[in-house]
């Protein structure tokens, strides 16, 4: 939390022009499986962890609002280079998988994208069956994931 406090300090001190910060699914982890999350749902972390991503986000806004620092905070789903087992990996974690193909086509769009202060994005792949939806990371982003854990 600190060392999230610093960055974004610097960042702001500095006067870079995009900031991204690596938040997490994690930041909403208490809506319940069977809801689809949208970017702009407010953070409802389900345990410490998702509470310091809230965190980091809470920071990115500040930075944005108070500094000419813009700011995309990404709701990193699971992450994992190579497709996942399906008969390994449990369902839910697939449906929130981010390829290294799609993770590296995300933070391009995060840091290239234009017309924003703040936006918080849902980083996952183009999965079949999707944890988070990726309509608002598409459009404000112009974010086009390619990989399927079910494909």
């Amino acid at each position: 939390m600190i060392g999230a406090y610093h960055v974004a300090h610097a960042a702001a001190d500095v006067g870079i022009r995009r900031l991204v910060l690596a938040s997490s699914l994690h930041a909403i982890s208490a809506v319940p499986e069977t809801t689809q999350v949208r970017g702009d749902d407010a953070p409802r972390p389900g345990n410490l962890y998702g509470a310091t991503k809230a965190w980091a986000e809470a920071l990115g806004a500040w930075v944005a609002a108070t500094t000419s620092t813009t700011v995309v905070a990404l709701r990193i789903g699971y992450f994992a280079i190579e497709p996942p087992d399906l008969e390994q990996v449990p369902t839910r974690d697939l449906a929130a998988w981010l390829s290294g193909r799609d993770a590296a086509e995300l933070v391009r769009a995060a840091v290239e994208s234009e017309g924003l202060t703040f936006v918080v994005a849902n980083g996952i792949s183009a999965n079949r069956y999707r944890r988070a939806d990726l309509e608002q990371t598409v459009s404000r982003l112009g974010y086009r994931p390619l990989d399927d854990a079910w494909a």
